[in-house]
């Protein structure tokens, strides 16, 4: 059924249900039997599409058709040529520069590579329908991934990229209609593990009997104490040939920042009279360049000062070392080391002692924010200093250390 509606201002809207769907258009009149008219003509028009007696045709603009008695006023304008293969690249031609960040566009490349793998680069991007992503889905699930086959995590992962995408097309009339998402089964997928510390992990490993690669999902939820961080730190030190690479880690862990954020550092961030350094964000916020003032521990301010001494003159506080390769595709700042030089460098420091099974970077970022946690830090302070936004992001981080559980429950019972 067809109704009017008066908004403030005193203009009717036209509102009806239709293919399970509610519809509202303005009217453009303040009279009220003009609306009338308007919404009979839809009533009417409702009915007679109902009756198969007037064809709706597809991609086409209802509430448009409706109040033209049929006749478009306005002509879908969808392109006929746009292919799914080229559409992130019609996406990053119409982008201004550095609305993505280096990290987003690989990860958007490298899902809709797989999109156009699978259902072809040369489909257009107006006939893809459900059953086409549902065989998307399917195939993928089939398909090889680090340890298994792919997991639906990932595969939702790509689905929402290619979403994205499709909206963006929309808005550019690239394409019409929605994304054909709804009624899509996904595969179950496993809970991450808990965050676990090196003790507890060794005694799943030796009571499972588990081999290296079956542990590797057990290392990417360590988090270490702060003795052990320590520890870590001091063979970081001792052992790596590229000075950048200590007083990196240091900042990472007595501050919890992402291995991006590190890379974008700059000495004019951080105030050492004050002890507190402002990290630079970049995916907090779509449309602007966000920052989060962390204290710095008096640990951190010395191997910190003596670095930005030492270190070559550079605005950048961890400036490229000309000893590590580059990968100019992987910079965020020119002149800094990027992520995955960092991440080469620390690995290699790892290798082959007893802190190899450290999977990399975010080690740091888990054990900052699970010793706070542990200590009883106000999660006010925390969600401020890392960055957490969601209770989802919270709750992985919510458990105390075994020591201080069996603590607290035999407080009560015994």
């Amino acid at each position: 059924m067809a109704f009017v509606q008066r908004d403030p201002s005193g203009n009717f809207h036209l509102c009806f249900r239709f293919g399970g769907r509610r519809f509202k258009r303005s009217l453009h009149t303040k009279h009220q039997r003009k609306a009338d008219a308007a919404a009979s003509h839809v009533e009417e028009n409702l009915r007679l599409v109902g009756e198969g007696r007037l064809d709706l045709p597809d991609n086409v603009d209802v509430p448009t058709f409706l109040l033209s008695d049929g006749k478009l006023a306005e002509k879908p304008k969808v392109a006929s040529n746009i292919k799914l293969g080229l559409l992130f690249d019609e996406y990053q031609a119409r982008t201004p520069e550095g609305a993505l960040e280096a990290s987003s566009i690989q990860t958007f490349r490298t899902h809709m590579g797989h999109v156009a793998r699978i259902l072809g680069a040369g489909t257009l991007l107006r006939s893809i329908r459900t059953s086409d992503l549902q065989r998307y889905v399917t195939t993928r699930s089939k398909e090889k991934g680090r340890r298994d086959t792919v997991s639906p995590v990932t595969i939702r992962k790509e689905l929402a990229t290619f979403a994205s995408l499709w909206n963006w097309a929309r808005t550019q009339e690239l394409t019409a209609g929605e994304f054909p998402r709804k009624g899509i089964v996904f595969g179950k997928h496993e809970d991450k593990p808990p965050f676990q510390t090196w003790n507890q992990i060794e005694r799943q490993i030796k009571r499972d009997g588990l081999n290296a690669f079956q542990a590797e999902p057990l290392w990417e939820s360590l988090y270490l104490s702060t003795d052990e961080i320590a520890k870590l730190l001091e063979h970081i030190h001792e052992n790596s040939g590229y000075p950048f690479l200590h007083p990196m880690c240091v900042l990472a862990a007595y501050t919890g920042a992402r291995r991006s954020e590190l890379c974008r550092a700059r000495v004019a961030d951080f105030d050492f009279d004050g002890a507190m350094v402002v990290i630079r964000e970049r995916k907090r916020s779509r449309y602007k360049r966000t920052t989060r003032v962390v204290p710095l521990t008096s640990v951190a301010r010395e191997v910190l000062v003596s670095w930005v001494g030492e270190k070559e003159p550079s605005v950048i506080m961890f400036p490229e070392d000309h000893r590590v390769e580059r990968n100019r595709s992987s910079k965020l700042e020119p002149g800094a080391v990027s992520p995955n030089e960092a991440s080469e460098r620390l690995n290699h420091v790892l290798a082959k002692s007893k802190w190899e099974p450290i999977p990399g970077w975010h080690v740091f970022r888990h054990s900052f924010i699970s010793n706070c946690a542990s200590q009883g830090v106000d999660q006010r302070f925390i969600d401020s200093w890392v960055g957490h936004q969601t209770d989802e992001q919270r709750n992985r981080y919510r458990h105390l250390f075994p020591d201080s559980q069996q603590q607290a429950i035999d407080s009560v019972f015994e």
